[in-house]
């Protein structure tokens, strides 16, 4: 009986120990990296790098970039899929996208404010095309305010054209106030 107890001690000993080993050696091998691939894509200085490069059509900036990320990615530890990933065209296509995308944001921005039409605008970026319906509601609602101003300088009128021109003027007074004073 005791010959039993003690075969079977031993074997647990063993077995426990090579589950020991086993933990130590898989976690040993796998290093997680600190950030991911869409960590480095959507930083904020290769996304300003990149959109830089798409202003100026230099391809030689955004490999410059994409190196970089590259860079930052073999630093990281990153796979060896998510590195060639990195180093592919699908990530340079990706992060244009993206700048096309911002670039249509800033420049909208621009011209809503300054009451200016964005029909070229769209179709110097149809990269943003799912967009679109929000920012025509968004002049919609604008034009929306811009026209109650008018009204409250005519009641009981349409208002005339001047009246229109005042009201633009005054809804662009208070959105310099409010972008100059944001509380």
């Amino acid at each position: 009986m005791k010959k039993a107890g003690l075969i079977i001690g031993l074997v647990a000993v063993c077995v426990i120990g090579y589950f020991i080993y086993l933990s130590d050696t898989s976690s040993e091998s796998e290093t997680v990296p600190v950030i991911t691939v869409m960590d480095i894509l959507h930083a904020t200085d290769l996304q300003a790098g990149i959109k830089q490069a798409v202003i100026e059509n230099d391809s030689e900036a955004l490999a410059t970039w994409m190196e970089k990320a590259a860079h930052v990615g073999e630093q990281a530890g990153l796979a060896a899929n998510d590195m060639a990933y990195l180093n592919s065209q699908r990530a340079i296509d990706y992060v244009k996208f993206n700048a096309k995308r911002s670039l249509f944001n800033d420049e909208f921005e621009e011209r809503y404010y300054a009451l200016e039409e964005i029909d070229s605008l769209k179709e110097a970026y149809p990269e943003a095309k799912d967009l679109f319906p929000k920012v025509d509601a968004l002049i919609e609602k604008r034009d929306q305010i811009i026209l109650q101003i008018a009204d409250t300088f005519s009641p009981g009128q349409s208002p005339t054209e001047a009246e229109l021109d005042e009201a633009r003027t005054l809804w662009q007074q208070r959105y310099r106030q409010q972008a100059e004073n944001p509380s």
